[in-house]
């Protein structure tokens, strides 16, 4: 099924392009990289001033009342850019607690969220997640103190989050609920991934919870963790479809330009069909994405086209990312080239949200039940 865009949204996508390559990039990348610094603060202003942040609430709450499918027309100008910004963590934020219901003071921090005042950052680890089988290190929530205890690993962004929307299903009951960043008891251990990203271990020691941001508890929580979860991998998803399309274009370029006797190598034949093998996945995950999210929107999706997005778009981001080193020849090893940047946030990007195996073994177990 092709899934043509309307005025609309062919608007956004340039827009969005405009925005992204005015303050994204390789050598805005690589700057940001080498100076540590995790999040671009000013892309991020630019993002929120534009109104991206909304899109996924309702008129009501602050936003514009669009769906999932208009959001990651954006994202994925992202992940073409190498922007450090935490837009797919954040939407996958509004998302929830847009649908959330959310009254009184957990609809102020949403507001706030959207008008860029906070940062809202989604903080779980499902099970599906984990990498080489291993449970998650464990969070849990005493209703009777109102308090959580335990470690959640790999929350991404977490130094510059104001609230963390933490998801949990251990303990005395399941809890979806906002939690201060700054509260008593939490506190944040950072690493620093292969591509200058960071991955954040966040720990709880009796770190009370607020009844007026716990935005769901029990079946509720469940069911809309369990869907924040999904939001998340899809967006990941999306971002490193962009990155894709954007290494295997720099590739074209190159092709067309390096001369080897006397002849670019865009000319040989073999080089000309692994480029065309390279966008014929790119263009298949794009159709797929596009398809699981506009059958999202609707809730008409199947729970494994999730993992089936995660999954094949991590696999064919590595692999296309892979090819393109590969075609540009040793230089393209080497940590001054532009393309290698591609490949180490692919590489990021691909375990964030369980990687390709992680992701294929939730789509045998969702198919085969």
């Amino acid at each position: 099924m092709e899934l043509l865009l309307n005025e609309q949204q062919t608007q956004l996508v340039d827009t969005a392009a405009r925005l992204c390559r005015e303050t994204g990039g390789v050598p805005r990348a690589r700057a940001l990289r080498d100076s540590g610094t995790e999040m671009d603060g000013e892309a991020w202003s630019k993002i929120v001033a534009a109104g991206w942040l909304g899109m996924t609430a309702t008129e009501q709450q602050g936003g514009v009342g669009l769906g999932l499918f208009d959001a990651v027309l954006a994202i994925e100008e992202v992940g073409k850019r190498l922007l450090m910004v935490p837009l797919a963590d954040a939407t996958a934020a509004t998302w929830t607690l847009s649908r959330a219901d959310v009254q009184n003071a957990a609809l102020d921090a949403l507001k706030a969220h959207l008008a860029g005042y906070w940062l809202t950052i989604p903080a779980c680890e499902p099970p599906h997640w984990c990498f080489d089988g291993k449970p998650p290190s464990g969070l849990s929530f005493d209703a009777r103190t109102m308090s959580l205890n335990g470690r959640l690993a790999f929350v991404p962004f977490a130094l510059p989050a104001n609230l963390f929307l933490v998801a949990t299903n251990a303990g005395r009951e399941p809890l979806l609920a906002l939690v201060d960043g700054n509260s008593d008891g939490l506190s944040r251990e950072m690493q620093t991934n292969v591509d200058g990203s960071t991955s954040t271990t966040l720990s709880f020691v009796n770190v009370a919870v607020a009844p007026e941001w716990v935005v769901a508890r029990g079946a509720a929580a469940t069911r809309l963790a369990a869907e924040m979860q999904d939001v998340l991998a899809l967006l990941t998803g999306v971002e490193l479809l962009g990155l894709a399309a954007a290494a295997h274009d720099m590739t074209i370029d190159y092709l067309k330009l390096r001369q080897q006797f006397g002849k670019p190598i865009g000319s040989f034949q073999a080089l000309q069909h692994r480029a065309v093998d390279g966008m014929i996945d790119i263009e298949l995950n794009r159709s797929l994405i596009y398809r699981v999210l506009a059958d999202f929107d609707r809730g008409a999706h199947h729970p494994a086209m999730v993992p089936a997005v995660k999954a094949r778009a991590a696999r064919v981001a590595l692999a296309v990312t892979r090819m393109a080193l590969q075609m540009h020849g040793a230089v393209g090893y080497t940590d001054s080239a532009d393309i290698g940047l591609y490949y180490k946030r692919a590489i990021a990007l691909a375990a964030r949200c369980g990687g390709e195996l992680n992701q294929t073994a939730r789509f045998s177990e969702l198919t085969l039940s």
